[in-house]
Parts: structure tokens; C-alpha cells; sequence
């Protein structure tokens, strides 16, 4: 019935498939209900018109009438939903990661079989899992076409192991080639897994030529020697590939390189696939004794590994079974501390007031000499000084004097004072301006700092703000958590919590940030706190300024004068807190067009990564930049500080907070 419906995708998925991505978040609830045997298929139908489309569907609703099915088949025209099943399909094979045992191998197999066959085919190839212990098995693939794809996990730690998948491997091509006639590759190459058994399924006539092929137009065999043509008939079960044991963080991980696309220092060192492949390979290079082979991956270890990780965790959204190489490389540098340095982050933590007032005084004096001696002298100054200490941080353009705060416009929130939502009759907040906003925010050619604006936006449509008094020295602690210093992490986490706590009259009014990256840390602490503090996060409101902007500013009655064709840069924590959407859309309340570069990604800052290794920021960046700087933009816009600093000096245009773009337009 498919088939004749014009289905344009027929994919199945067995029950234990299924199984391996039954637990992630927005899966149909139906699908932890099917009892063992059962399979889902995955239907889709193209058409050029919502009537024509609608017709094909009906026509399959009518033709399926018969068909054994535990549920009622549901369709959505839906975007978001079908990129979430095609999400859960194409997961599949990576997600076998998140269920097989430590250490040992994914092996994945593409055959074909008759299609009026292939549902006696998968239960054999079931019982085949079954005898031989392959207890995560799963298959998947193309049902229109009888392709389909297995995947199993055996170890190959010991030489009894590989003579078991040996004859599990020898038991499956009987099953394809001679009781159903079925081919060993479908869609991929041959590879050295397969090739040893090529000749049993073309037989000998059929493999002699193309063995006379090969030896005409590849007599020294210099193309992918072994991969079809293999004399070895045991080339299967030799140079097997281990995942040794490493680290729980990432042990899940099969390598399958999803991830790859979305780390900002894929072009310049390496990316969470290679950093995990590395760690591997200190092991077993270890373990084996080589010494030579692992100083020297050691020595380049460090950098390419280590420091030019932005640890935005942008990986961990694309990767099926959401591994974080972020967290590792937080866990790797936090053991890299010395007792020394920790105690340095922890005293920093508990004077950060100081910290921030001393900070302030630097960027003073940087943006004067600046003045002086013109507007790169602090770049070519710090530059000079990294090439004696390497991790001396380099001036940014962007940087300028340190902001004052809004003056009593409205009055802060004094010591004491508690501030209850619908006070004075409209809707109150409590502003945390982010430590960088204290420190960075200043706007350009004359605009208002970010505070100022956050406070303009806010007025003109009729909330109510308050500063907490005791803003200074209080951290979201992205600082400490980014940079491994666990101690200092868990005392701002709480210190912070605390505060809010306070300001917020024990959570009764929300309490909004203007830096994305920060509210994302806030969000995100919980496991940081103590007991007490706990109790107090779960009360608390902490809103990220483009949330605050879409669920409370957009929602009043406001006069609008819509700006011309502006450009975004959507930060990591938007994506990571799903809210991409909601800044584009507020992006199109308040400019007529609205463009997210197709290249946008990462910009590699990550706090303090831009200032430390720009070699960072404008690889990541290259892109994005190179994309944007096509056409001209009436506003460059994103929702953190540090970001839009990388973005101005990518695309050498002001990238300032989406806060600017509310402002200009909103009608007072």
C-alpha cells in the first residue's frame, strides 16, 4: 500500500532501535508501550500542493485499512516535528552508543533482500542476534527499497571474541546470499569487512572479472588496495578498530562525527569526535608502553585539545546520544589545577567585588592610553606582551571604559526593600546586569550602555525595574564553571542564588539578565547548590533578556517603527535553551527583514577564549563573516556581550545586544 500511495520514504525501525532513543526528550509516549516484535516505519509523502498532498495521504488512510498496525498512523506537515523524526531516524546508529556496554565496538552492516521477503528476513537476522549474544542489536533502513542497515556491539578486547564474530559474521552472509538471495551491500561500499565473502556472492566466474578489472586498470593496486578485491579471507577479522574505556563523559561515543559540524575549532585544531579519538589513543599508547608516540600526543595535547575548546557544548545538541565534550574538557582542566591556582579562583570568588572594581580601572586605563596613542595601541601593546608571556590576553578593539551604572532612574533596590510583582500597579523586575555588561557594556558612537537601554526598553513599555544596590560583585559564575575551578564555581553559584533570592523577596518577581551565556550558567547551576539554595533556585524566575523581550515586553500594546533589513547572530545558549525562535521572532517584530546567515555557528569566544587564543574566534568566525559580509545590514544584532565583540571584529560592523534594535524602534 505504500508503495502505491507514492510514498517517497519508507524507513523502518525495529523494536530494539526503538529502544535506544525511546527516552529522548519529545519521543511519541506511545512508543515505550510496544510490546517486543513490534516495528514503527516512518512514512513520508512530497507533493507540490497541500491538496495534492492531502489526497495522497487519504488514499494511503484507505489502502492501510487491512494492515496489522498497534496504533493509528499520525502525519504532521509540521517543520520542527518532522525535522525531530528524521532526527530520531538518522540517530539511530550513533544511538546504539548510549546502550552497548564500555569498551566495546559498533559494527555497522548494510544489506538488501527481496522486498517481499524482508519481513521474514528481519526475523531470522533477530534469531541470528539472539544466538550468537548481540543482545543490543538493532536494524533500521530503507523498507521500500528491502535495505536495510544492522548494527552490532562486540568486543574485540580478546582473540575468543573475534572467532565468535567471525562465524556471526559468516552465519549472516549464508543467511542474505543463499536462503534469500539477497545482496551483502545495498547503498555502501564493499569495505574489508565484506570483501572477503564477495565471491560468494557473485561467484567465481563474476569475480575473476572483476578481478581482470582491477589488474588492468590498477596493476599496482594503489586504489583502496583490499577494500573489494582481498585475496585474504580472513581480512574481516584483522585490524579490528577498539573503543577502549576512557572516560564516562564520552564512553557512549562512536565516533560517527555529527558533532563535527557544529565545533567552532573544527578548521583550526580539532573537533569533540577527534578530542575523544585522542584521549583513546593516550590510552592505548600508554597501556601499550610507547612512550615516544605518547609524549609527543601529549606535548599537542594541550592546546588542541584543551585550550581551544569554547566548551559552548554546541556538540552535545547535534550528537544523538548528547555528549558533552564541553564537560570533559571542563573535568580535564579542572584536574590540571594546581592546589595553588585553586586557591587564587576561590579567593577571586570570594572578593569579586574587588575583582570587578580593579577590572574596571584596567579597562580605564587601556581605553585611555588608547586616546592617547591611538585606537590599536592596546592591541599592538598586548600583543608585544604575548610574545614573552603567551597567555597574556589580547586587548580587544571592542573593549572600552567600564559603563556607569543608571543613575536612581528607577532608585535601586536598597538593602531591605523587597519588591512584589504587580507593584504600583504594572508588572515588576529585578534587572541583574551580567558582570561583563558592568565591565563591557558601554555602547558605540554615542548610544546608551546596555544597562541604560535594557531600562529604556522597560519603561516604554511600562515595567516596572529595579537594580539590586549590591549589584557589584555578583557573578552568574560561567567564569569559574568554564575554566574547571570547582570551588570557586560552587561558592558564586551559591552566592548568587542567595542574592536572588533576596532581591527577589524570595522569589516573587522574575529576575532577568541581559547576557545569554550568563542566564544559560543560571539555569544550569542547580547541581552546584546546597540543599537550602536548591530549594530557593526552584522558586526563583531567572529570565534571559530575549525571553524577557518575547514573553513579557511583546506581549503590551507597543507602537512600532519597524527598521530596515537586519542580520542576527544567534549565541550557543539560545540554541542549548531552545530559544532561537523566539529571538528571530522578535527580531521580526522590529525590522522588516530578518536574516540568520546560513553559516551561523559558534563564534569561538567563549568568554574568554577570543582573548586568550583569537586564533580561536576568527577561524570560528571566517564563515559566518564571509557569508554576512555579502550584503549590507541596517543592524547587526545578537544577546551577548563577548559574542557580539567577535561578530564586530569578524565582520568589522557593530554587533550589539537585540535590546539596541527593541529600543530604536519601540515608540515611547
Amino acid at each position: 500500500p505504500l508503495k502505491n500511495a507514492g510514498a517517497e520514504a519508507v524507513e523502518l525501525m525495529d523494536r530494539a532501535s526503538l529502544r535506544s532513543v525511546e527516552m529522548m526528550p519529545g519521543m511519541p509516549a506511545v512508543v515505550k508501550t510496544l510490546p517486543e516484535g513490534a516495528s514503527a516505519l516512518l512514512i513520508e509523502f512530497q507533493e507540490n500542493s497541500p491538496a495534492l498532498l492531502k489526497a495522497k495521504v487519504d488514499n494511503f488512510l484507505a489502502s492501510s485499512a487491512g494492515l496489522s498496525m498497534l496504533s493509528e498512523p499520525v502525519f504532521t506537515t509540521d517543520y520542527d516535528e518532522q525535522a525531530f523524526l528524521w532526527k530520531v531516524r538518522k540517530g539511530l546508529f550513533p544511538a546504539v552508543g548510549a546502550v552497548r556496554r564500555s569498551g566495546t565496538t559498533v559494527v555497522l552492516e548494510d544489506v538488501a533482500f527481496p522486498v517481499e521477503k524482508l519481513g521474514d528476513a528481519i526475523i531470522d537476522l533477530q534469531k541470528l542476534f539472539v544466538e550468537f549474544g548481540y543482545d543490543n542489536a538493532i536494524i533500521f533502513g530503507h523498507a521500500k527499497d528491502g535495505n536495510i542497515h544492522f548494527v552490532i556491539t562486540p568486543s574485540f578486547n580478546n582473540e575468543e571474541e573475534v572467532v565468535h564474530y567471525d562465524i556471526f559474521l559468516k552465519a549472516v552472509v549464508e543467511l542474505v546470499v543463499k536462503k534469500y538471495d539477497g545482496a551483502l551491500k545495498a547503498e555502501h561500499g564493499t569495505g574489508r569487512n565484506i570483501a572477503p565473502f564477495v565471491e560468494t556472492e557473485w561467484g567465481s566466474d563474476a569475480y575473476a572479472i572483476m578481478k581482470r578489472l582491477k589488474q588492468c586498470i590498477d596493476p599496482y593496486n594503489l586504489l583502496n588496495p583490499g577494500v573489494i578485491i582481498n585475496d585474504d579471507a580472513n581480512a574481516h577479522v584483522k585490524h579490528l578498530k577498539e573503543l577502549p574505556t576512557v572516560e564516562e563523559e564520552v564512553d557512549k561515543c562512536i565516533e560517527c562525527g555529527y558533532c563535527e559540524h557544529k565545533c567552532p575549532s573544527r578548521d583550526l585544531t580539532t573537533t569533540p569526535r577527534r578530542r575523544i579519538v585522542i584521549r583513546r589513543e593516550l590510552k592505548k599508547l600508554k597501556e601499550s608502553g610507547n612512550k615516544p608516540q605518547y609524549n609527543l600526543l601529549l606535548d599537542q595535547y594541550q592546546y588542541d585539545v584543551l585550550d581551544t575548546c569554547a566548551v559552548d557544548g554546541l556538540c552535545a545538541t547535534a550528537c544523538p546520544v548528547y555528549i558533552n565534550t564541553g564537560d570533559l574538557v571542563k573535568r580535564l582542566r579542572r584536574e590540571n589545577h594546581s592546589d595553588f591556582a585553586n586557591k587564587i579562583a576561590l579567593f577571586v570568588a570570594k572578593n569579586f567585588k574587588a575583582t570587578e572594581f580593579f577590572a574596571g580601572i584596567g579597562l580605564g586605563i587601556g581605553s585611555g592610553i588608547n586616546k592617547v596613542f591611538g585606537k590599536r595601541a592596546m592591541v599592538n601593546i598586548t600583543a608585544g606582551l604575548r610574545k614573552v608571556i603567551p597567555a597574556f590576553p589580547l586587548w580587544s578593539p571592542q573593549l572600552q571604559s567600564k559603563p556607569a551604572l543608571p543613575a536612581s532612574h528607577p532608585p535601586p533596590l536598597k538593602k531591605g526593600e523587597v519588591l512584589s510583582a504587580g507593584q504600583n500597579g504594572g508588572f515588576s523586575i529585578i534587572y541583574f546586569p551580567a558582570c561583563i555588561s558592568r565591565l563591557m557594556g558601554n555602547g558605540v558612537k554615542g548610544k546608551n550602555n546596555i544597562m541604560e537601554t535594557f531600562i529604556s526598553v522597560s519603561t516604554k513599555a511600562g515595567v516596572s525595574v529595579k537594580i539590586p544596590d549590591d549589584i557589584k560583585g555578583s557573578c552568574c559564575s560561567q567564569i569559574f564553571s568554564s575554566k574547571g575551578f570547582a570551588e570557586a564555581y560552587k561558592y558564586t553559584a551559591n552566592d548568587i542564588i542567595e542574592r536572588m533570592w533576596k532581591w527577589t523577596n524570595e522569589g516573587s518577581v522574575p529576575v532577568v539578565t541581559d547576557v545569554s551565556s550568563c542566564a544559560y550558567t543560571l539555569h544550569n547551576l542547580r547541581h552546584a547548590l546546597t540543599e537550602e539554595n536548591k530549594t530557593r533556585f526552584d522558586a526563583l524566575k531567572i529570565m534571559d533578556s530575549v525571553d524577557y523581550l518575547y514573553d513579557l515586553i511583546l506581549t503590551r500594546k507597543l507602537a512600532v517603527n519597524k527598521k530596515g533589513n537586519i542580520v542576527l547572530h544567534p549565541v550557543c545558549s539560545l540554541q542549548k535553551m531552545n530559544t532561537q525562535n523566539k529571538f528571530v521572532k522578535i527580531a521580526n517584530t522590529f525590522a522588516e527583514k530578518v536574516t540568520v546567515p546560513a553559516h551561523a555557528g559558534c563564534c569561538g569566544m567563549a568568554g574568554d577564549r577570543g582573548f586568550l587564543f583569537p586564533e580561536l574566534t576568527a577561524s570560528a568566525t571566517h564563515d559566518e563573516a564571509t557569508e554576512v559580509k555579502q550584503n549590507s545590514y541596517a543592524g547587526y544584532y545578537s544577546s551577548t556581550k563577548t559574542c557580539e565583540m567577535a561578530m564586530t571584529e569578524a565582520v568589522k560592523q557593530n554587533y550589539e545586544s537585540i535590546l539596541y534594535l527593541a529600543d530604536e524602534t519601540m515608540e515611547s
